[in-house]
C-alpha cells in the first residue's frame, strides 16, 4: 500500500569498489551527498539508487559520475528511490525520466491513534517469503520486494518494528524510527484480504509503537493513483502533504 525510503545504514564504500562483474551492494559518494546501489530484483539489470538524508544533494556532475561507475559495473538501466522535488529536478537534468509519482503524507500526532480493532504479531525471518509473495500480489512483478528487499527495509532505520496480521499470513508492515521521526517503511495486504481491516490495524499498531518512543511525526508515501491506500492512510490521521515524491528511471545503453 505505500512504502517510505528512509536513510540506510551500510558501510561499502567506493574507494574499495567490487570487481566490474560483481553486483554487490555499495555506496555511491559526492561530498556530503551518497547513496546506497542494489540490484532492482524483478529487472537484474537494473540499479536500484537509494539516495540518504536528501538535505546533502549530489550535483548533476555527480550524479553523470555515478552513472558512468554503474555503467561500468554492466547495469544497463538505473531508477532512484523516491526523490524530492530539488534532487528530481537535477535528476531530470541527468537524463532521468519520471517512473512513478506518490504523494507523501505526515501524521503529526501517533499519541492519538485509536486502539486497533484486530490483533497482529511478530513478522519474523521465517516469515519473509510469505511477506514477499503478498507484496508481489498486492503491487504486482513491477514494485514488489523480495526475501532480500524486504531484510533491507528492516534494516533501513536504526530501530524497525515488523508486524503481520491474519492467521494464516495475509498482511504485514514495517515501521521505522530514527530519533522523534517514524516511517510507516512497507505496508501490504494480500488482495483477497483487503477491505477486511488487517490494513488498518497494521497502520494503528505501527502509530501506537511510534508514540511510545514518543516519536512525533511519521511519514509515509504512496502512488497518487492508489485510493485505497490514501483513505485508509487519511481516515488514521495521515495528512497529504503538498511535495509530491518521483521515482525515476534512466537507461544507461
Amino acid at each position: 500500500m505505500g512504502a517510505t525510503v528512509c536513510p540506510v545504514s551500510f558501510v561499502a564504500d567506493e574507494r574499495n569498489p567490487p570487481h566490474p562483474g560483481d553486483r554487490a551492494p555499495l555506496v555511491l559518494r559526492a561530498g556530503a551527498a551518497s547513496c546506497r546501489v542494489q540490484p532492482w530484483t524483478p529487472q537484474p539489470g537494473t540499479a536500484q539508487m537509494v539516495l540518504y538524508h536528501q538535505a546533502h544533494l549530489p550535483s548533476v556532475s555527480d550524479l553523470q559520475r555515478w552513472l558512468d561507475r554503474l555503467r561500468a559495473l554492466g547495469y544497463e538501466r538505473v531508477r532512484t528511490s523516491a526523490l524530492t522535488t530539488g534532487l528530481g529536478q537535477r535528476a531530470e537534468a541527468a537524463g532521468f525520466s519520471v517512473l512513478q509519482e506518490l504523494v507523501l503524507l505526515e501524521h503529526v500526532r501517533p499519541s492519538s491513534a485509536p486502539e486497533p480493532t484486530l490483533p497482529t504479531h511478530r513478522l519474523v525471518g521465517a516469515q519473509h517469503a510469505r511477506a514477499a509473495a503478498i507484496d508481489h500480489a498486492a503491487f504486482g512483478a513491477a514494485w514488489g520486494l523480495d526475501e532480500g528487499a524486504i531484510h533491507d527495509v528492516c534494516d533501513a532505520t536504526p530501530r524497525h518494528r515488523a508486524r503481520a496480521a491474519g492467521r494464516p499470513l495475509a498482511g504485514y508492515a514495517i515501521t521505522g524510527r530514527d530519533g522523534r521521526q517514524g516511517f510507516l517503511q512497507r505496508l501490504a495486504v494480500h488482495p483477497d484480504s483487503q477491505r477486511a481491516g488487517l490494513g488498518r490495524a497494521l497502520v494503528l499498531d505501527s502509530l501506537h509503537w511510534l508514540a511510545l518512543w514518543r516519536v512525533q511525526r511519521v511519514l509515509v508515501n504512496t502512488p497518487t493513483d492508489n485510493a485505497p491506500a490514501l483513505e485508509l492512510y487519511e481516515r488514521v490521521g495521515f495528512r497529504r502533504m503538498p511535495e509530491r515524491l518521483r521515482v525515476y528511471e534512466r537507461s544507461l545503453t
